[in-house]
């Protein structure tokens, strides 16, 4: 974690919903990074093609019900489906219409190959369904959770040693629901463990524990990786979970 690269992360795939509905924008895409996807949204249907040009073999929703033409609508789709030996991504599309001749085109006709998913059959099931597409795409790669590197001065942590009332400071410099890789004031072994470690996460306070589960050498300094303790505290699972999901969308507005 840390300092490396993007070829070095987990392989997985960017989510992307294109102008989506509320239910959308407030549900899914925080059910999906609960679920340890890479879910965003992207606010303007324009955009699309130099986005995927940033982040290559995503999978992409668009919202068949936009405000955006029918006519307008299928030619953007249609352009990111023949362009797709460029950027790697898949289509789908999703709405509240059940109209089969509709899905019958763009499935057989355009090409989408994310699926046609209806999103009035309520939220759970829809749920379910984009989950299934996105098995079979292999969205979440080899990885078992989502990490995203902090943008800068946006994550720092204090390490409370119990001696003396020492508080150690340090920087993440990335995160997941496991653990982080951070730069600490101190330096400290592999091993040592912290059992009170709060997280300010753009601004969000939350506690966990842990332990330095290994180190390595940078032109920066020594990255230290804090494995967490397993998190059984619903409130701070759901700061982190907010945390990714704010990160991976800040990442897709500042694409552009």
């Amino acid at each position: 974690m840390g300092d490396s690269d993007k070829s070095s992360r987990p392989r997985g795939r960017r989510v992307l919903f294109v102008d989506p509905p509320s239910v959308v924008q407030e549900h899914m895409v925080h059910f999906l990074v609960t679920a340890q996807y890479e879910a965003a949204i992207v606010k303007d249907i324009r955009t699309i093609q130099a986005i995927l040009n940033k982040f290559p073999n995503s999978v992409v929703y668009f919202n068949a019900d936009t405000r955006t033409s029918t006519g307008t609508l299928e030619q953007i789709v249609r352009a990111v489906v023949d362009s797709r030996d460029k950027h790697g991504a898949d289509v789908g599309i999703i709405t509240y219409n059940e109209d089969r001749d509709l899905a019958q085109h763009y499935l057989m006709e355009v090409g989408v190959t994310a699926g046609y998913i209806t999103l009035n059959i309520g939220f759970e099931k829809s749920a379910r369904i984009i989950i299934r597409a996105l098995e079979a795409a292999e969205a979440r790669g080899d990885r078992r959770f989502v990490r995203v590197r902090v943008p800068p001065g946006r994550a720092k942590l204090n390490v409370n040693l119990n001696s003396g009332g020492r508080i150690i400071p340090g920087a993440v410099l990335d995160i997941s629901e496991a653990g982080a890789a951070c730069r600490l004031a101190e330096d400290y072994p592999t091993g040592t463990e912290f059992p009170d470690i709060q997280l300010q996460l753009w601004g969000t306070l939350c506690r966990v524990s842990g332990r330095i589960a290994g180190k390595r050498e940078t032109p920066d300094g020594t990255v230290s990786v804090v494995l967490f303790d397993t998190i059984n505290d619903s409130s701070t699972r759901a700061k982190i979970y907010a945390f990714l999901k704010r990160v991976m969308q800040h990442e897709v507005d500042s694409a552009l």
